[in-house]
């Protein structure tokens, strides 16, 4: 007995030491050099995420960090994935080679980056997919408990552990049912199979997280303050679509051949394993039916958000089940073909594995080389601003920055389809003033002020269209203790008092 608990012990000790040393090795680079990104500029104030109904976020960034945490939030996030990594091998009942297979596919996957790179969310994100796989445990240890009031109490926790999780990132919700419907998948190929009473379990377990949507929804009316106008999650659906259903199907089927974002493209070995699965389906045709559904819906569930979006904007963040779908089906896939042993196996996982963090590193790299070509620019101006306007520094410092640079701008250093990777924050948001004052600050280039009133603004904003753009030093202008500068001709995002 005891020499079976030394021996579970020394599994997990090397199986955790093996994901958290390649999680570091991923993400290396972004632990090494320090990138400001968009919205991680953006300070965390005490209402923080309260507007999107999560306090569970507020909670965590803003009471437990007390704000960003640059360096620590990634290591702590790559720290829980590597724990959710190993508990979800546990519940698949990978052993030996598949589990280090399952951890090293999880781990590396490129979509975690598309979490990480946010500050407010990087430890989030581990941290919903770990409490998911939990809530999972827990529900699958009380499915035989006799005591209908033990059970319940088991059930009721699991919905509050759940409520919790949405209350971080609504987007959660999906990861306790991806997982349910892989164990069924997965059930389906065992000898004691029962579609009755697994089927049954499937249900009770989709009536809890109906609870918990219902406990989470409560929750915001007690904790979150009413949101004023459209909110975030509203915008998604703001615009219009000429057809929906066949948007979808495109955006899917890009996802699937891994050409929506960039460092997806190995997910198209899912699309080929699931293909040869569902072949080898055919021609056993045991519960041909039930696997085919159960596959069919894997292949769709992580990327079904974008069944809703119409405003034609599909973050890769969205879709955060796509590493867990894409180890488990290799995995499987390689355990139901019995190539477990075979070196060929090996060195194809190896080379996934190798090429997932070259796609990692690659993003985090020209987020960089955009971050230092941007406080450069920022350096210039501030550097132009004190040198023609010293007396600039003895007042408020209130300055307006006009316009934005063209999407090219920064093209040289963007990886195509890298989304927030490629964003500038002279770009973004079509030069969000907020942001960009922000950003200096950030970047410890300088601390102004934004422009706070329209009484200030319209003593000069007549006189910006006779004003070249950057990079001409003309472009910096002081009107009345106000310094505007203009990034481009065309007017960017809307003052807040506009």
């Amino acid at each position: 007995m005891i020499t079976t608990s030394i021996a579970k012990d020394t599994y997990f000790y090397k199986l955790f030491s093996f994901s958290f040393l390649l999680a570091i090795i991923t993400y290396g680079f972004a632990l090494t050099n320090f990138t400001l990104t968009i919205d991680n500029e953006i300070p965390i104030f005490p209402d923080y995420g309260l507007d999107l109904g999560r306090w569970g976020q507020n909670l965590i960034r803003y009471h437990l960090f007390k704000g960003h945490l640059q360096y620590f939030s990634l290591l702590l996030s790559l720290f829980i994935f590597s724990l959710a990594a190993i508990r979800l091998s546990n519940l698949f009942k990978f052993k030996g080679i598949q589990a280090y297979f399952f951890c090293a596919l999880f781990i590396t996957f490129p979509q975690i980056s598309y979490q990480v790179v946010f500050g407010m969310m990087a430890d989030i994100a581990a941290l919903g997919v770990l409490l998911s796989v939990l809530s999972v445990e827990l529900f699958l240890k009380s499915i035989n408990e006799k005591s209908i009031v033990k059970k319940g109490f088991v059930f009721l926790s699991v919905a509050l552990l759940l409520m919790f999780t949405l209350s971080m990132y609504q987007a959660f919700i999906f990861v306790p049912v991806v997982i349910a419907i892989l164990l069924f998948f997965q059930s389906t190929f065992q000898d004691s199979f029962n579609f009755k009473y697994e089927f049954k379990n499937l249900i009770l377990f989709g009536g809890i997280i109906l609870l918990s949507l219902l406990l989470y929804y409560l929750s915001v009316k007690i904790i979150c303050p009413p949101i004023e106008g459209s909110g975030y999650l509203s915008s998604f659906i703001s615009g219009e679509s000429n057809n929906q259903f066949l948007d979808f199907c495109s955006i899917w089927l890009k996802n699937l051949v891994g050409n929506f974002y960039y460092g997806s493209q190995t997910f198209v070995l899912i699309l080929i394993s699931s293909l040869v699965l569902i072949a080898s389906f055919v021609f056993n045709k045991k519960l041909l039916f039930v696997r085919l559904i159960s596959l069919i819906i894997l292949l769709i569930l992580p990327f079904l958000m974008s069944s809703i979006i119409t405003n034609g904007y599909h973050p890769p963040r969205l879709y955060l089940t796509s590493n867990l779908v894409f180890a488990f089906i290799l995995v499987f896939s390689i355990n139901n073909f019995k190539l477990n042993s075979l070196l060929a196996s090996k060195i194809v996982v190896i080379l996934i594995v190798i090429t997932n963090i070259y796609f990692v590193t690659n993003l985090f790299y020209s987020a960089n080389k955009i971050f230092k070509h941007d406080k450069k620019i920022a350096e210039k101006i501030d550097a132009i601003i004190q040198t023609k306007y010293p007396e600039f520094f003895t007042t408020e410092k209130v300055i307006y920055f006009y316009g934005y640079f063209p999407y090219e701008y920064h093209e040289k250093f963007r990886l195509r389809k890298s989304e927030i990777f490629g964003g500038s924050i002279f770009m973004w948001d079509n030069g969000n003033n907020y942001r960009i004052v922000n950003f200096f600050k950030g970047a410890d280039v300088a601390e102004y002020k934004m422009i706070d009133s329209k009484e200030k603004f319209d003593t000069f904003k007549d006189s910006i269209n006779k004003m070249p753009i950057w990079p001409n030093q003309e472009s910096i202008k002081m009107f009345n203790d106000v310094v505007v500068v203009k990034l481009g001709n065309e007017k960017g995002s809307r003052l807040y008092f506009e």
